[in-house]
């Protein structure tokens, strides 16, 4: 007897059509737990590193305008410049009387159109107008704060040396302290202070010779005279605000003034404006918050109120969204693009120290 095979049997189109239908459901199914597993990472990656930008800005910024005003053993309120008026607030605006700190608003209303927006050259759109040395270095909508004192980290040293009418005085110990030439600094014999310019450092002989231009030093001697053991402390401008950064993103900068050269330093990125309330009063009692524009005397600033729009990664919000995201910063209506980023809104209050004699 002959073996005889069974005819082949094909795969019907219903079947094929059934086992497509399947694969695609799975594929579906693979495709939607990655893609919910890829936002579920991008979104954590995204809140740590809000939470880290948020611990870096408190951690960066408090001590710097913790230390507003100090000036030795006395504070900026009884100080005396001897600098020629103009250039950055607050050691030109304020001319004679330098202030602690000072800053510029930006307005109530922003919309910010990408996270990296290129920065503003028209100093108007700032109230009072921003000085020229950083106009065109801030992103539209973000305030600026710029603040006066000693360098964080440094200590005052005593004067061993210092005659009236003369255009240089003796510290004990110059090169510890990392002065240079250019810098500001300040001698207070705990009743009154000057302010100066550092044209030179030979040694721990401090120059302050007469020179011309915004910031220099008016004459060759201070107005008033200090006895020897009197105090003298580096000083430091530093203004904050936000501006276009490297990467992609959108950062917090911090500006340092030396002579009238500003050096801009990205500090946080992911940081899209900086809103800034000023907390005012009178002998020593806080009483409102204000904006820059709203603040008569910068030397009743009693705290510092400051508020941040943080952005995460593309694509860590939680839905896709079609349409742009409202926030409010200290009383500022923020407009965020509709990119699909995780974005939190970050408020400090910081007291100044030195906001009194």
């Amino acid at each position: 007897m002959k073996y005889r095979q069974p005819p082949a049997r094909g795969v019907s189109l219903v079947e094929l059509m059934v086992a497509m239908t399947i694969g695609l459901i799975l594929v579906a199914a693979v495709i939607g737990v990655y893609l919910a597993q890829t936002r579920t990472y991008k979104t954590t990656n995204s809140q740590a590193s809000i939470q880290n930008a948020e611990n870096a800005i408190s951690a960066l910024l408090t001590p710097t305008i913790r230390a507003a005003g100090f000036s030795g053993c006395a504070t900026l309120v009884q100080a005396l410049s001897n600098l020629n008026p103009g250039g950055p607030a607050p050691l030109g605006t304020l001319g004679a009387n330098p202030s602690m700190l000072m800053g510029y608003d930006a307005g109530t209303t922003l919309t910010i159109s990408k996270d990296n927006a290129a920065n503003d050259s028209n100093a108007g759109d700032w109230s009072p107008s921003l000085d020229a040395s950083l106009a065109g270095n801030v992103e539209a909508g973000s305030d600026v704060l710029v603040v006066l004192g000693t360098i964080p980290g440094s200590q005052p040293v005593g004067v061993v040396t210092i005659g009236s009418g003369s255009n240089s005085l003796v510290v004990q110990n110059a090169t510890g302290s990392g002065i240079s030439v250019g810098q500001f600094g300040a001698v207070s014999d705990c009743l009154k202070t000057s302010v100066f310019q550092i044209t030179a450092v030979a040694g721990n002989t401090l120059t302050h010779a007469a020179g011309s231009g915004a910031l220099a030093n008016t004459s060759d001697f201070l107005a008033v005279n200090y006895p020897i053991g009197s105090q003298f402390v580096p000083l430091q401008q530093i203004a904050f605000f936000v501006a276009q950064g490297q990467g992609g993103q959108s950062a917090l900068m911090r500006a340092t003034l030396n002579g009238a050269t500003w050096t801009i330093q990205p500090l946080v990125p992911g940081v899209e404006t900086m809103q800034v309330l000023y907390g005012i009063g009178s002998n020593g009692a806080l009483t409102q918050y204000v904006t820059a524009n709203a603040v008569v005397n910068w030397a009743q600033v009693y705290a510092v109120r400051l508020g941040f729009l943080i952005e995460g990664q593309a694509g860590s919000g939680s839905a896709s969204s079609t349409n742009p995201t409202q926030f409010t910063v200290l009383g500022s209506s923020v407009t965020a693009p509709a990119d699909n980023r995780l974005r939190h809104v970050y408020e400090m209050i910081i007291n100044l120290r030195n906001s009194t004699s």
